[in-house]
């Protein structure tokens, strides 16, 4: 079932402008069938991340992939490791702690879950208190009533690239109505602040992606995790 709350609940603070502090690269993430990881990148990469219009800047994105190749040819320990428990897209995944193999997180993205996903975390967990659900937004009352006077099923299609989850009683609400660049808010004081943004990489595999986050705003293993759902997609199919 979609969650109970729609972006449009929480106007956008434009005051407030993304502030990166980490950078990952994820490695063979996007619609992948076995096994991918997590490179950390921060302190690798000396161009500033974003324009003066808040967008990633492509002298950024270039040499984040240089350093991420670095380290894929110096065989460097991943971050995070995510293994699949069969050879699909959507199945269940585990997420686990650089080649220790000492698990984060389970991702449940099964075709069985219809709707919505889930990342589930072990008791105890630094990450997270409780069990993150990733779902479709409700459509927009006011939004759809407008657009289907007007014949318009633009609105339902944009609802339909957002995806919501609640950490700790926060809302979160993935943005990707922009292709495969994907935004990441947060919701605090009834507005939404962006505190991530992930693109596919610009060369090499269409499986990589580049993922900054702000981590003083969200922990890195439900960033990672959450975003993991989103690139691959509740409708992806497997061949």
């Amino acid at each position: 079932m979609p969650h109970p709350f729609h972006p449009d609940d929480f106007p956008i603070n434009t005051t407030r402008r993304f502030q990166p502090t980490r950078v990952l690269f994820l490695k063979g993430c996007i619609h992948f069938k076995t096994t991918a990881q997590i490179l950390e990148l921060t302190g690798s990469v000396g161009a500033a991340p974003l324009t003066a219009g808040g967008d990633l800047s492509s002298a950024f994105l270039d040499e984040a992939e240089r350093a991420a190749d670095h380290l894929v040819r110096r065989d460097a320990e991943p971050l995070y490791q995510i293994a699949s428990s069969g050879n699909m897209m959507r199945t269940l995944k585990t997420l686990t702690r650089g080649r220790s193999g000492a698990k984060v997180a389970d991702l449940n993205m099964t075709f069985v879950s219809f709707d919505s996903s889930s990342v589930r975390f072990p008791r105890d967990s630094p990450h997270c208190r409780h069990e993150v659900e990733i779902c479709p937004v409700s459509p927009s009352s006011f939004a759809s009533t407008s657009a289907a006077g007007r014949g318009d099923s633009s609105k339902d299609g944009a609802d339909a690239r957002h995806e919501a989850f609640v950490r700790h009683s926060i809302p979160y609400f993935w943005d990707l109505t922009r292709g495969r660049n994907g935004v990441l808010y947060k919701c605090l004081n009834q507005q939404r602040v962006e505190v991530a943004r992930v693109t596919a990489a610009g060369r090499g595999s269409d499986d990589d992606a580049i993922l900054v986050f702000d981590s003083d705003e969200l922990d890195d293993a439900v960033t990672v995790s959450t975003c993991i759902v989103l690139l691959n997609g509740r409708d992806a199919i497997d061949t």
